[in-house]
């Protein structure tokens, strides 16, 4: 009997960070991601709880795209011993060295912070929140997983991989990168290898971006594969993508310019900011900023929209043909980049009608909050919230009803106006989903549910059976699932 191929989810089952999965099979050992678990202060703990796999003979880590929800823990594998080289496509492996080492600092500031007794303060004062047995962040010791040298070391093991080109890991054991049209350089990554029956192969699908996606390249076919590994994140929910058209947004603009007023849209680095960078320069195309002023205040975005003027070839049809005659689809002339805390602070304290966009997306660390104190307190001003808000965060509190909120700089009554487009997701919703699994090539693989809420995976998983008749799983983490 030949021997089984066994897939375990070391992260990412029945919730939607900490992306980690191990793929053992008769020719090598992959890991697919090896991201941080997010969101409360126990949680973040849980990172330093490392699965004992046995790091040091893994064949290579596999990263599916450069968030830190599948990517953050990267920096720990020289305390594993582990040296496999890190597969990714070209752009992914521009973007992880300087997401490390921002993780790595970041990690270094917090710590100091937790010291000397100056973490952010974030939070929502009125309605006071239900009492919680965790100590709040900024009380608790943050975890330190690793060091800026430490990311040095694992740089130098990463390995670009183009999209649609075979790359062998091992004798008998291959991989082939797919874009996942999630954020750029986004990839679904197929493994195969080979077995005395043949050819065995599993599809592994990372973050899945919406199948009408404004700036990025639509998602190719799912390949015939035996077994499909894919996330759910939106699996119990159509999302309204309409919403996030360029009129609603003109019109919000118009709204806020009208009154004065500023629009601050607190945003990741990584996909969403993107996105709504395009949709402003779509506006500043058609004259329709309403005399607004653009500010991203986050370099790794900045640096991330470089990226999508230099590679038409991963647009949808009009920004790449904007940018193969030379106009790079991000740039406009209204648009400001910021890049230090000096310039930002300045720009805070201004105020001249402005769009702001600046991290983080959930309200909890960074720039975002002393542009949040200049302006929450006054009705001409608005926030703009473009996407899920983590429960427990600031910004989930403020999006659903805060009427005071603590910030460093004290206690904000929270006049401006709240604006919540979810349009603007990155993430492929439950109709995406199933049209992924209904345009592959052939074959009835298996599918086994990931990277979403457990209530996410039992409402798509009954959509998959009832609808296209496939076998689905939903994985406990830690157990192997035989293949």
């Amino acid at each position: 009997m030949r021997s089984k191929a066994t897939i375990t989810l070391l992260g990412a089952a029945g919730e939607v960070t900490g992306s980690c999965t191990l793929l053992q099979t008769p020719r090598g050992r992959i890991v697919i991601d090896f991201g941080l678990f997010q969101g409360t202060p126990a949680q973040e703990r849980r990172n330093l709880v490392v699965p004992e796999i046995g790091w040091s003979t893994i064949d290579a880590v596999i990263v599916t795209h450069a968030h830190v929800d599948h990517c953050g823990r990267l920096g720990m594998l020289p305390r594993l011993h582990c040296d496999a080289p890190i597969l990714c496509t070209p752009i992914t492996a521009d973007l992880l060295p300087k997401v490390l080492k921002s993780s790595a600092n970041l990690q270094s500031i917090r710590m100091e912070e937790f010291r000397e007794g100056t973490a952010p303060i974030a939070r929502v004062v009125d309605p006071p929140p239900p009492p919680s047995t965790e100590p709040a962040r900024g009380h608790v010791e943050p975890p330190v997983l690793y060091t800026a040298r430490e990311v040095e070391q694992v740089v130098h093991q990463i390995r670009a991989v183009a999209y649609e080109t075979w790359h062998e890991v091992r004798p008998g054991l291959r991989i082939r990168l797919h874009d996942a049209s999630h954020i750029i350089g986004s990839a679904s990554v197929e493994v195969a290898w080979d077995d005395e029956t043949g050819v065995r192969s599993v599809m592994f699908s990372g973050d899945l971006g919406p199948a009408a996606n404004p700036l990025l390249r639509s998602r190719p076919p799912l390949p015939p594969v035996d077994v499909v590994v894919m996330e759910s994140t939106n699996g119990a929910r159509d999302i309204p993508r309409v919403t996030a058209g360029t009129q609603v947004l003109s019109d919000l603009l118009a709204r806020v310019s009208a009154r004065g007023g500023r629009l601050l849209v607190p945003t990741f680095s990584l996909g969403r900011a993107q996105i709504v960078h395009y949709r402003l320069a779509e506006l500043a195309r058609m004259d329709a900023l309403h005399g607004m002023h653009v500010y991203v205040d986050t370099p790794l975005a900045i640096r991330a929209a470089e990226l999508h003027g230099r590679h038409p070839e991963l647009l949808s049809e009009i920004p790449s043909a904007l940018a193969r005659r030379g106009d790079d689809p991000m740039e406009f002339s209204a648009l400001h980049k910021v890049f230090n805390r000096r310039n930002s602070l300045k720009l805070a304290a201004g105020t001249s009608p402005a769009v702001i966009l600046a991290g983080s997306g959930f309200l909890d660390a960074g720039p975002v909050l002393h542009h949040l104190a200049s302006l929450v307190s006054e009705d001409r001003n608005a926030i703009l919230f473009a996407g899920h808000q983590l429960p427990g965060s600031l910004g989930h509190g403020m999006l659903h009803g805060a009427r005071a909120i603590e910030l460093k700089e004290g206690i904000f009554e929270v006049c401006a106006e709240r604006v919540h487009l979810e349009g603007f997701s990155g993430h492929a919703d439950r109709g995406d989903l199933l049209d992924w699994l209904c345009t592959r090539e052939g074959g009835s693989p298996r599918v086994l549910l990931n990277h979403g809420e457990q209530s996410s995976r039992e409402v798509l998983g009954a959509r998959i059976q009832s609808d296209l008749g496939l076998t689905v799983e939903s994985p406990t983490p830690l157990l192997p699932t035989k293949v």
